[in-house]
């Protein structure tokens, strides 16, 4: 009750500009606690009530996937800083500049950082999906950070102690081939085989070909007169069917693509090396301390307005 007493003692008697913008500072910190608190309990409840689907039966929407990251076919994507094969990056290059000013000091500055924004998969045993990083809140599974004296380094040094020396400080972000990963997002097919419509094909690839008027008679002008006769074209067209039909053949044994991206509105768009449960732990247990803090503040801010006779 005396340390009670003799704070009340002190708040009472401060000058109303510093009053006013404590309390004010410290109400606006608790609201902001609250709702972060609320928000994380809110998104640990979300992962908890989303089930994991597989990919080859996977609705089209909302989803929740279980798989090992892979990379697709082509260029292989890798780090920036360290050159190191991966499915995902980012990093930061930063420098230690000295404070203007006598007493000298300094601090460290960005000078450099990118995020990989290359497809790549995620795959599970019935099957494979392509996952678009753009606006994912990525938790890789390789963080590290290490010191230089260049603004590029010359990839990640094997025998390094800690942090090393220099001016410049890198940090990478990281998620490795074949690791395995939760994904939440928005799940999408995109089908290979489509109604084709046979004679509308088969009419934009005759007028293809009559465009090109010396190769159509190379091909087709089978009397060698220099035009092509009914008989010439018929040809022609039986051959410009057979080629129709053997692209459609084609496409209808193309699998169909599964694409992971980010949900339209405020759900949560998520790419973890970390599991679901560990994510929905951690969520958990900040979202509570926010509300912990928050509620302290609020109870701070009156007993101030109590103490200062407002309320």
């Amino acid at each position: 009750m005396d340390s009670l007493a003799f704070w009340a003692g002190l708040i009472a008697q401060a000058e109303p500009g510093k009053f006013w913008f404590g309390t004010l500072g410290a109400c606006l910190a608790a609201i902001a606690l609250v709702g972060y608190g609320f928000l994380r309990l809110q998104r640990a409840r979300l992962l908890e009530d989303t089930p994991t689907s597989r990919i080859r039966s996977a609705a089209q929407g909302y989803v929740e996937l279980h798989g090992y990251a892979r990379t697709l076919p082509g260029p292989e994507i890798a780090s920036p800083l360290s050159g190191q094969r991966c499915c995902w990056w980012d990093y930061r290059v930063e420098q230690r500049r000295r404070k203007h000013g006598s007493r000298g000091g300094s601090s460290w500055v960005t000078i450099d950082r990118g995020r990989s924004d290359d497809l790549f998969t995620i795959e599970d045993a019935t099957g494979k999906c392509i996952v678009d990083p753009v606006g994912a809140t990525v938790v890789p599974d390789l963080s590290r950070k290490w010191r230089g004296s260049q603004p590029r380094p010359r990839g990640f040094p094997s025998k390094s102690p800690l942090w090393g020396f220099g001016e410049y400080r890198y940090s990478e972000r990281m998620i490795n081939y074949g690791t395995a990963m939760y994904a939440l997002g928005q799940f999408q097919t995109q089908i290979a085989f489509r109604a084709d419509d046979e004679a509308l094909e088969l009419s934009e690839l005759l007028s293809i070909w009559k465009q090109d008027k010396r190769a159509l008679l190379r091909r087709f002008d089978a009397n060698q007169d220099g035009e092509i006769d009914l008989e010439e074209w018929e040809v022609a067209r039986r051959e410009a069917i057979r080629s129709v039909r053997a692209d459609h053949v084609k496409r209808s044994v193309q699998p169909d693509l599964n694409i992971l991206n980010k949900p339209k509105g405020q759900r949560p768009y998520i790419l973890s090396t970390k599991t679901e449960q560990e994510l929905t732990r951690a969520w958990r247990w900040s979202g509570l301390a926010g509300l912990l803090t928050g509620g302290v503040l609020g109870a701070g801010v009156v007993f101030a307005l109590i103490a200062r006779g407002l309320i």
